[in-house]
């Protein structure tokens, strides 16, 4: 399992705060750094309400009795 050590980016991190951004505006990217490839994903470590809804009712919020 990955460290859960946070690092918080500030104003110097532009090149690395504009990457993330174009990463979760994308959903995703491969990226190629010599002959390696990497897939990088962001997610969110909080769950929305709506999406608390849909994991506690077990199913689409749509199909609801």
């Amino acid at each position: 399992m990955p460290s859960k050590e946070i690092l918080v980016l500030g104003e110097g991190d532009k090149e690395i705060i504009d990457f993330l951004e174009k990463v979760r505006a994308v959903n995703g990217l491969r990226v190629q750094l010599g002959n390696d490839v990497f897939s990088v994903k962001i997610s969110s470590e909080t769950v929305s309400d709506k999406g608390r809804a849909f994991l506690t009712n077990g199913g689409s919020i749509g199909s609801r009795r």
